[in-house]
């Protein structure tokens, strides 16, 4: 009875232990998350959380449907991820605070849910339950608590990312789970196992695209860990191995294929400044840099502004692709060859490789974004832990342990607090990436709108220095030497034949609208409305902007139809306007011309184009997917301005007729 109650109190003591090691580990990541909480939305969460406000906020199954259905993020809609932002909103302009904090308990959860599979992966490795209780709590604590992360955490939009990677994480999870059972009641294990590859699959897909890596990265955790167990576990069954896990990756892997063998893989297609042969070239060098940022982690990284990162253009242009891909093949040849001697180790390089499958190869999207590691980097340190936990004494771990998370917590708490001002991570990331054309642009505005216009002109020509290539800093250049008033005619002619020769990126349409506007206002005496017309213009002479089916042609069109009206020709103003609609139609789009065109009192020219996307909100209607920023109400309201102002307009020249 004696030796009963003394075993069983070391092991309260160390159940203690874990349970209060895991509470401090989530007051702490709560602790170092706690001061960006409080930043502003940014950049893409205007792209998909805005959404929330198309149709006067979600208030009824219509809204419902018309914001949870009609996503455009991806191929998807991803409408899980769009039905989770409604816990936080469901109208706009929304409080930024309650996206961040619901991303943050996300990552805990996540947090969670990892400890929760190392310590499955650790037991079927047949680890001592206490030191691999401990190693999963140190490895989770590293994952938890990266500032790598810190970007993934508290940009709103990338929820996305964080559900995928809960699903993903329950889905290896509930496989490994069911496994367990194979040897015991095989119709159990094949029933748990099935659900959990097919429900977590879809809910992860849903939630975003990568998801569908679930079957691949079970594979891994098949083909590292479970392989090498001793002795050999009961194999799965041929059919079922096929069906949810062969045939689910090889069909990722025929995708890929025929992405690579399609036509245009090495020509450029704007907005993109690169080609797919060129941004396959390049990601070898990015997921070298990734695996930096990991193991060497930073106090602040580029954050949300990812255009720094040179495109490769050959193997030896620069030297380090090459370098970066052998790397690359000699992390996984070693992986796949060492798999059953070092399952922690393969496990890491190939979970962290699988994971980048879709978003690192090619697939036409940016280059670099950090939370593309958010579920790719799971296991990276999880070797280095365990190896630390079986070479020295327990208390020496216990000690390493700590310092290294409380160093990671404090990188993080200091990125988290940039994050939490957007004139701070503008500046920041400027600073730390003098190549990234929107950081720079951004830094510039913000120095121009605090009066400083000597370090606003500066910085943009410096970064004009270092990306002359790129027309958007010379169109702000432009902007800004506008608002001051001193941009000379010669100087923007100069600027205008170099953009107008080039492809238009249409990301840059607020950019174009702000210079314009600039110019329709006579902030630029030396710069005529016409000399900005005559620019677009010329645009349209390269082919790609000439496109009719295109959003380079429609917004081009559209700034034709903007100068003309300043211009005072509005027969042009009007042929133009049609012609960008007829590319995009939109009430919103409409709407935007009817306001340009009620400006310069061209009242029935206004009136036409409200009609017009009176018009396209009754096609709208019809689609239960579609969604318009604007309503009808607000349309009537603003015929009715506009027919008010026109009468107005009608009796004054009326009074002054009579009067002379």
């Amino acid at each position: 009875m004696m030796d009963s109650t003394a075993q069983k109190q070391p092991r309260l003591w160390d159940d203690a232990a874990i349970i209060g090691g895991w509470t401090l580990l989530f007051l702490v990541a709560g602790l170092a998350y706690w001061p960006g909480l409080g930043g502003p939305f940014v950049f893409d969460d205007f792209g998909s959380i805005a959404a929330l406000g198309d149709r006067g906020g979600v208030k009824d199954w219509e809204t419902f449907k018309a914001f949870v259905l009609g996503g455009h993020a991806g191929p998807t809609g991803r409408p899980l991820a769009l039905l989770s932002f409604l816990l936080d909103a469901n109208n706009w302009p929304a409080d930024p605070l309650p996206f961040k904090r619901t991303n943050l308990l996300i990552h805990l959860l996540n947090g969670a849910l990892l400890g929760v599979l190392i310590g499955q992966i650790l037991r079927l490795l047949q680890f001592e339950k206490k030191n691999a209780r401990w190693i999963a709590l140190v490895s989770t604590a590293c994952w938890l608590l990266h500032p790598f992360l810190v970007s993934t955490t508290l940009y709103a939009v990338q929820r996305m990312a964080q559900l995928a990677t809960l699903f993903v994480f329950a889905g290896l999870i509930g496989h490994l789970y069911g496994r367990s059972f194979l040897a015991t009641n095989a119709k159990k294990a094949y029933l748990i196992m099935s659900a959990s590859v097919a429900v977590f699959t879809f809910l992860a897909m849903i939630s975003k695209e990568n998801g569908i890596l679930l079957p691949l990265l079970i594979g891994v955790v098949e083909v590292t860990v479970v392989s090498s167990q001793q002795p050999r576990p009961a194999a799965l069954n041929r059919y079922w191995s096929v069906i949810f896990i062969v045939a689910p990756s090889a069909v990722i892997g025929l995708y890929l294929i025929e992405k690579t063998l399609s036509g245009g893989f090495f020509e450029i297609s704007p907005p993109r400044d690169f080609s797919l042969y060129e941004r396959l070239l390049t990601q070898p060098r990015i997921l070298a840099d990734y695996l930096k940022h990991w193991f060497v982690p930073e106090l602040y990284t580029t954050g949300v502004f990812q255009d720094h990162f040179i495109k490769s253009t050959g193997l030896l242009s620069p030297v380090t692709t090459v370098l970066s891909t052998l790397l690359h093949i000699g992390v996984i040849s070693v992986a796949m060859i060492k798999r059953r001697k070092w399952p922690l180790v393969a496990l890491a390089a190939l979970f962290f490789y699988a994971s980048h499958v879709l978003e690192s190869s090619v697939i036409n999207l940016e280059l670099y974004f950090e939370h593309r590691n958010y579920l790719a980097a799971a296991f990276l340190f999880l070797p280095l832990v365990a190896l630390l936990q079986k070479k020295v004494s327990g208390q020496l771990f216990f000690a390493i342990a700590v310092a290294v998370t409380l160093l990671l917590a404090g990188f993080t708490r200091y990125s988290a607090s940039i994050w939490a001002d957007y004139p701070s991570m503008v500046e920041a990331s400027a600073r730390k990436a003098p190549t990234s054309a929107r950081a720079q642009a951004q830094y510039s505005m913000q120095l121009y709108n605090v009066q400083r216009y000597d370090e606003s002109l500066q910085v943009i020509d410096t970064a004009i220095q270092n990306m002359p290539n790129n027309f958007s800093l010379r169109m702000m250049r432009n902007t800004i030497l506008c608002e001051m008033g001193i941009l000379a005619a010669s100087d923007f002619d100069r600027s205008a034949n170099l953009i107008s020769a080039s492809i238009y990126d249409p990301r840059s349409f607020n950019l174009y609208t702000k210079f314009a506007s600039s110019v329709a206002q006579q902030r630029c005496p030396d710069v005529s409305i016409e000399a900005v017309r005559d620019m677009f213009v010329d645009m349209l002479q390269v082919p790609k902007n000439a496109d009719p089916l295109s959003l380079r042609y429609s917004q081009i069109k559209y700034f034709l139809g903007f100068t003309s009206v300043y211009a005072g020709e509005s027969s042009q103003a009007v042929s133009a306007f049609e012609e960008s609609l007829r590319s995009r139609p939109g009430a919103s789009h409409a709407m935007r011309m009817a306001a340009q065109l009620a400006s310069r009192n061209y009242y029935d020219e206004a009136l036409y184009f409200a009609d017009l996307a009176l018009q396209q909100l009754d096609r709208d209607s019809q689609l239960i997917l579609q969604s318009g920023r604007v309503g009808a109400d607000d349309i009537r309201e603003f015929q009715a301005v506009v027919r008010a102002d026109k009468e107005a307009a009608q009796k004054e020249s009326s009074v002054r007729e009579t009067t002379e």
